[in-house]
């Protein structure tokens, strides 16, 4: 198999490219120059440079007999969304853009990474269902739901599958906090250092967290499935709520958290989510493996090495 991944030095963009390569799967990485695309090349994959935000670069992609395009590309965060909308709208167009190339030249399926933890807002049941009704409230849930459908209407009457993975929020080695996402690591990364955690509200607010491995599972997953296409949730099913996972890296890590209380972030508009994920169980086998407290001593093991950029 031939895959393009856009967004491959990112968080799940180099978890799978990892999982690629012990699979020999025929790798083209789209990213930005930088350290860790330069690791990408020493592991033997085939780097694209380019920005996703210049539709000029977008041309530089080779997508004339791949299989595959997964999207995993993203420019911004809830937070970030709230600060600087207009990136979103970048990250809409450079989508529908990448997504028109790739059924132009024939690629057998699109893989979207979309937001489960963000497009419901506050749904009236737990977990959520596929079918209920989404509610985005910021830039970002709104944005990655404006591609969804972009996918959906691009796809139609063409040989192209669509696929879009709705993702709780998954966590674990190569995610870094640049960008102000990623509560487990960030919080983990405090820890190691004795640093000031910070907490937005009074750590009620739950959310539905998954672990890397499981994440990209699901990936390789539904890509590999004849039958599957459409939409997935992809979560534990379990909402758990900041001040229990306070707790539970504490008792990881052996460590007091030393935690300051702050006003909630206009981001953290969803009180709680918790994902149903029986459809891709159903459609393509897929159920999560790791809790989440092994996958929090996975990732204490790796920011206990000094946070590496793991590939391969």
């Amino acid at each position: 198999m031939r895959a393009v991944i856009l967004g491959a030095t990112g968080f799940l963009g180099s978890n799978l490219i990892s999982e690629f390569l012990k699979r020999k799967t025929e790798i083209i990485a789209f990213s930005p120059k930088s350290d860790r695309s330069r690791i990408l090349e020493h592991h033997g994959v085939k780097v694209v440079h380019g920005d996703f935000l210049k539709p000029e670069t977008l041309d530089d992609i080779p997508l004339k007999g791949v299989d595959w395009l997964v999207h995993f590309a993203s420019t911004t965060s809830p937070k970030l969304s709230m600060l600087e909308p207009h990136k979103d709208e970048a990250n809409l167009t450079a989508s529908s853009i990448v997504f028109q190339k790739a059924i132009d030249a024939g690629v057998k399926k699109i893989l979207f990474s979309s937001s489960g933890g963000t497009i419901y807002g506050n749904a009236s049941d737990e977990p959520v269902k596929e079918t209920e009704k989404t509610h985005p409230t910021i830039p970002y849930a709104r944005t990655k739901l404006a591609v969804e459908n972009v996918l959906v209407e691009l796809c139609g009457g063409t040989s192209t599958i669509p696929i879009i993975l709705r993702y709780g929020n998954p966590f674990g080695p190569n995610q870094y906090q640049a960008r102000g996402t990623g509560v487990v690591t960030a919080w983990l990364e405090g820890a190691s250092v004795s640093k000031l955690i910070t907490l937005f509200g009074e750590g009620k607010t739950a959310r539905d967290f998954i672990y890397v491995s499981d994440a990209i599972d699901a990936a390789i997953m539904v890509l590999e499935s004849k039958e599957a296409r459409g939409m997935y949730n992809i979560g534990s099913g379990i909402a758990t709520s900041l001040f229990e996972l306070a707790l539970m890296i504490e008792k990881v890590t052996k460590k007091r958290l030393d935690i300051k209380k702050v006003p909630p972030r206009p981001s953290d508009v969803v009180s709680s989510i918790a994902l149903d994920s029986s459809r891709a169980s159903n459609d393509f086998g897929w159920n999560p493996e790791i809790g989440l407290d092994e996958g929090i001593k996975k990732t204490w093991k790796w920011v206990k090495n000094g946070e590496p950029f793991v590939v391969g």
